[in-house]
């Protein structure tokens, strides 16, 4: 297990600094400014690498996934070895979808049976070669779904397991869905905030901030 972990996404690194397993990121901002992109493109920087990922599709399904990185030319079925996937909107649309191999279903609704499935998906990750990255895209949904603050301790849940594997957490988050005290706890979940806002993205760990123009290319994000 290396001691920094570089995203492998042109310039964000030179905002973040350096990472180590068991950092937590908070991803923040306005719906439309590219976080699904950021998140699934950390996703498939990491499986490129060989580094185990635990992807929660949330917002958009796993077959979403698939045909949003076709977009940008991440075939991340060739890597799918290295990717658990627990997928928690596909079921909202009636039948009930069955789990296949490293992909499994849940429901926005039922979040103890999502943190049992992240429970077994980490441990299973922790055992492989190379730092554990998780992204949960994202977890404003489960808002529309469950009281605040039990989101609120499912996303200490998730964090806890996550650190306990000495992996890396990037969540996902559209700010204005829940009340202010609400999205006000919710940062100090995390070591790392980061938050875009459509021209700007912006880091701040340690009390320290750090902030780049980015844009979306038919490549992905590209920050500096």
């Amino acid at each position: 297990m290396s001691e920094n972990y570089s995203t492998g996404i042109v310039g964000l690194d030179a905002v973040l600094g350096e990472l180590e397993p068991g950092h937590l990121m908070l991803l923040t901002g306005p719906p439309k400014v590219g976080k699904t992109v950021l998140a699934t493109e950390f996703t498939y920087r990491a499986l490129q690498r060989g580094n185990p990922c635990l992807f929660i599709a949330a917002e958009y399904g796993y077959r979403d996934l698939q045909r949003n990185t076709m977009a940008f030319n991440w075939f991340i079925q060739s890597l799918a070895d290295k990717l658990h996937v627990i997928d928690l909107p596909t079921g909202l649309a009636g039948g009930k979808p069955q789990d296949s191999g490293n992909v499994r279903y849940s429901a926005l609704q039922n979040t103890t049976d999502l943190m049992v499935k992240v429970g077994i998906s980490t441990r299973s990750l922790y055992q492989e070669e190379g730092t554990m990255v998780s992204v949960f895209d994202s977890a404003s949904i489960l808002l529309a779904f469950n009281p605040p603050k039990l989101v609120l301790r499912v996303l200490k849940a998730y964090n806890d397991r996550v650190r306990d594997a000495g992996g890396i957490a990037l969540v996902t988050y559209t700010e204005g869905v829940a009340d202010e005290d609400i999205e006000e706890e919710i940062p100090g979940l995390f070591d790392v905030h980061i938050q875009m806002d459509g021209s700007v993205i912006s880091a701040v760990m340690d009390g320290e901030r750090m902030e780049a123009p980015y844009r979306i290319t038919d490549q992905g994000i590209t920050v500096g």
